[in-house]
């Protein structure tokens, strides 16, 4: 309507200077301090110390080789990762969104991260929010939030009501007017809980653990080799350089590289299946998971529905079936309707004369017909209901195939 004015481009461009832009920033490490990080750990700092004994003890052949094995393993974690991080970068570039925006009285399409707060935007029907908003005009809108709450079912709105950043468009379309941005929003919120924990994988704490042991049963065996030998009256001085040896040998100087290579390996071969290992040390923690609970609907799935199989009975082609389940699908909007629609190449021609929509109670759709003059009554639903109206639910050979293909995953209409 023609009330609703949006911003100029002057007052965006003052709010985005307000605001920021409309993205989750990241922590984004110096990538010097990144590379810095791998010889920062107590591992590396058992390795450096080895190093530093062998330079006292003039083992300069020692002293080279741990230190080829520290920047060997510091060298290959860092690039492994950065790598996955462009990979990662790229991938979310590509995925930019794009939002719908009123400014300077037309609407244009912008990436949605320079919106700001006061902006009007239109969404419809498959789109993401791209900013937290409040819905100015609507029509039949209804909203999937399975991403922000876990619930799978849409959830319908009104004028006034809040739209959350990152939910779907199911139905409908909208008009809103920003709220929020970035870090501000509902999404953002959550973003910034999660950030605060630094966790350490149990295969560093494994790792540390061994290397501790080590450290204390070297130390232990140079106390006593120290004991022992100041009481066989030995030259302090040779005592001294022998306990440097030990513990040179003691120190595992290559454990952390063969680690980081044997990863990487593995992190090569995820990478051929499109995995992106972002951390190299989630690779072992994924692989000692034995129980992964996802809740699939919208969050890891595209939530999109196509037609896997088709089972015609009796003198029935495939082709008729998907005709009759044409028919009884009007509704655009209903993933399963607009699925078959799709599916059907040729529109078959007939006349609507009555339709009765899908109903949760009966679990069937009915349409009433008029083909060639012909009066048919079609329709489609849940199996067993089906099934019952035809008076065969005691058929085994149906309930079987239902069964066999729930195995696969599928669901049977």
């Amino acid at each position: 309507s023609m009330s609703i004015q949006g911003l100029t481009s002057e007052q965006a461009k003052e709010l985005l200077k307000k605001y920021g832009y409309n993205e989750i920033p990241e922590k984004r490490q110096s990538l010097v301090i990144k590379f810095l990080s791998y010889f920062w750990n107590p591992i590396a700092w058992m390795i450096e110390i080895a190093a530093i004994l062998s330079l006292i003890l003039d083992h300069i052949f020692d002293f080279y080789m741990i230190l080829f094995l520290l920047l060997l393993n510091g060298v290959i974690g860092f690039l492994e990762e950065y790598k996955a991080d462009n990979i990662i970068e790229s991938l979310k570039k590509r995925m930019a969104l794009k939002a719908k925006v009123l400014r300077d009285g037309r609407w244009q399409t912008i990436e949605a991260k320079y919106l700001v707060p006061g902006d009007i935007v239109k969404v419809e029907i498959g789109n993401i929010v791209p900013a937290d908003m409040k819905v100015i005009e609507c029509n039949r809108l209804l909203v999937d939030e399975s991403s922000l709450t876990g619930e799978s079912l849409p959830v319908s709105k009104k004028e006034g009501d809040s739209l959350y950043s990152g939910s779907v468009i199911k139905k409908g379309e909208c008009i809103g007017e920003v709220v929020a941005t970035g870090l501000n929003t509902y999404f953002g919120k959550t973003v910034k809980l999660v950030e605060g924990k630094g966790t350490e994988s149990d295969l560093q704490k494994t790792v540390i653990k061994i290397g501790n042991y080590l450290i204390i049963v070297c130390l232990f065996l140079i106390g006593v080799m120290f004991i022992i030998e100041l009481m066989r009256g030995k030259p302090l001085f040779e005592i001294v350089q022998f306990a440097l040896i030990l513990a040179v040998s003691a120190i595992p100087a290559a454990m952390p590289a063969v680690l980081t290579i044997t990863l990487t390996i593995g992190a090569r071969n995820l990478a051929r299946k499109n995995v992106i290992v972002s951390k190299l040390a989630s690779i072992e923690e994924l692989a000692s998971v034995d129980v992964l609970c996802t809740d699939k609907t919208g969050t890891l799935t595209k939530n999109s529905l196509e037609i896997k199989d088709v089972v015609p009975f009796g003198q029935f082609s495939e082709k008729d079936v998907l005709y009759y389940a044409y028919i009884v699908s009007k509704d655009e909007d209903d993933p399963i309707d607009k699925v078959i629609i799709n599916s059907v190449k040729e529109t078959p021609k007939f006349e609507l004369l009555d339709f009765v929509p899908f109903d949760p109670v009966i679990k069937r759709t009915e349409s009433v017909v008029s083909v060639d003059g012909k009066i048919l009554k079609v329709t489609k639903g849940a199996p067993q209901v089906i099934l019952e109206l035809c008076g065969l639910e005691k058929e085994k050979k149906y309930l079987d195939l239902v069964e066999e293909q729930a195995k696969k995953g599928f669901r049977s209409i």
